[in-house]
């Protein structure tokens, strides 16, 4: 793993770390400046702004994936064509998207009939906002995903980092002088043209990528669509999981139900935001090495590496969460979300043990984009998420939120662990029996042992207060990293974390 990978690796965890306790910090202090009606509009505006992001098509990753080629190929005339055709494309997108968006704000009463006029008022200021904060960025997306096609990652993860800073700083400040979800939406806005005018800057001045505009270019158009139309339908599964639940608790159970599945839903994020810091700086070199017709048993390989890299920080994740994420949500959202800490916890639960396996497999997402097998994947996704909609929805007029949760359990073990492995052994031809066998076999007697202290602690330590919580956290971190390092982690593997070293991917 070559330096600008292995530090892009360390600062996409730093970012995730500092979300983590940003968030860990402020969504009390929200929660209560807010109010628990409000914090469900502002996360339901956020929710409704998501789906209409879909308006790209899927052509982000589908410019990543180009650009990655041309660099690996030293097409240099052909990226700069093609840059300059994707902005043409995407601004049209742009002004479909605003269409779309203001279409859909004059129904907005229509979409969410008992949300009052007080708060239908407030979701409308917030929902034209954060369209207009979309509207802007998508023309510019294309050159956005330039530095990662290039393999650069430490100047833009530091401002990535620099930028969270930021908003947690003057979200807190924001909040103490007085202003509601309307201000947040205001910050969120003015930081995110900032981040798009230094992305411009970094990708055009420092980069010193070209970018040539010519008439309409019809038949890269159709290979453009041709490829992003199933990183779209890969896109609208991950929607139908993650932002599905929001929407539709608005409807049949009220804005804080809403809050309670998006804060349940949001350790999941976290979740994810763990294993694909690894993966994200990855999928290039996973790309190229399917451009230059690695064998199956060498792309099985990197999987496994990467697979066992990831499960071991999701395991020592997980096992605390298990056994002490009901203690930490008492201590966290306890005040202001009283009886609903249950429930936000045993959904989380419910997610995240289904959600282990494809979150140490997405490196094999970048394999099949790299052989343009991702079509079947998307379509085994895209059902699988329907699925998740449908029983999420009527289980949740029964359930309430667990019903939300229970849903998309079921449908991530159906398509995601199930159908999916399927699919990898079949068409990419990887070796799936080899991976589980490597991966999650040797991670048996680790997570037995880590059971057995989580509920040993459990029973000895009563943590009521935050003293002895966050001691008894790093203690069992610190004894799970122990564990999984003496008995899960390899001697090779052992050495090139004590060394700080890696193999190059490619």
């Amino acid at each position: 793993m070559t330096n600008e990978l292995r530090t892009g690796v360390l600062l996409n965890y730093c970012s995730a770390g500092l979300r983590l306790l940003t968030g860990l910090f402020l969504t009390p202090f929200i929660i209560t400046s807010l109010g628990t009606n409000e914090y469900g509009l502002f996360l339901l505006s956020n929710s409704v702004i998501t789906w209409l992001a879909l308006s790209d098509l899927g052509l982000g990753s589908t410019v990543t994936r180009f650009v990655t080629c041309y660099q690996a190929e030293e097409k240099y005339e052909q990226e700069a064509h093609f840059l300059g055709q994707s902005i043409m494309l995407f601004s049209l997108i742009a002004f479909i998207t605003l269409q779309a968006g203001l279409i859909c704000y004059l129904y907005l009463g229509k979409i969410f009939p008992g949300l009052g006029e007080n708060n239908l008022s407030t979701l409308k200021v917030l929902f034209l906002l954060t369209l207009s904060n979309l509207v802007i960025a998508i023309p510019l997306r294309p050159l956005s995903c330039v530095p990662a096609a290039y393999k650069k990652f430490i100047v833009p993860g530091v401002f990535g980092l620099v930028i969270s800073l930021l908003n947690a700083g003057l979200t807190a400040g924001l909040l103490l002088l007085g202003f509601k979800a309307i201000g947040l939406t205001v910050l969120s806005v003015c930081l995110g043209a900032a981040n798009l005018l230094w992305g411009l800057y970094y990708t055009l001045n420092v980069l010193k990528v070209r970018v040539t505009f010519r008439w309409p270019d019809m038949k890269l158009y159709r290979e453009m669509i041709g490829f992003s139309v199933w990183v779209f339908l890969n896109q609208l599964m991950d929607m139908f999981y993650w932002q599905a639940g929001a929407p539709i608790l608005a409807r049949s159970c009220g804005t804080t139900a809403v809050a309670v599945f998006t804060l349940g839903i949001s350790f999941s994020t976290y979740f994810m935001t763990a294993s694909t810091a690894i993966s994200s700086v990855l999928s290039p070199g996973l790309m190229q090495m399917v451009s230059k017709h690695a064998t199956p048993a060498e792309l099985t390989q990197a999987m496994i590496r990467a697979g066992r890299m990831q499960l071991s920080l999701l395991c020592i994740i997980l096992s605390g969460f298990a056994f002490l994420g009901q203690d930490f949500l008492k201590l966290w959202v306890g005040n202001s979300m009283g009886e609903q800490v249950y429930n936000i916890w045993l959904g989380a639960i419910l997610v995240l043990v289904p959600l282990v396996v494809p979150l140490t497999q997405n490196t094999g997402i970048a394999i099949l984009q790299g052989m343009k097998l991702h079509h079947g994947r998307a379509i085994i996704l895209l059902i699988s998420s329907a699925i998740c909609v449908v029983l999420g929805y009527f289980m949740s007029l029964y359930l309430g939120p667990l019903g939300m949760f229970a849903g998309t359990a079921i449908s991530l073990i159906c398509g995601q662990i199930i159908l999916i492995n399927i699919y990898y052994h079949r068409k990419a031809r990887l070796d799936t029996a080899l991976f589980f066998l490597s991966t999650y076999r040797p991670m048996i007697t680790p997570l037995l042992i880590l059971a057995a202290a989580g509920a040993l602690l459990n029973f000895l330590i009563p943590m009521n207060t935050w003293g002895p919580f966050l001691t008894t956290a790093l203690g069992y971190a610190l004894f799970s990293a122990f564990v999984i390092y003496v008995l899960y982690l390899t001697p090779a593997e052992r050495k090139k974390i004590i060394h700080l070293r890696g193999e190059k991917i490619e």
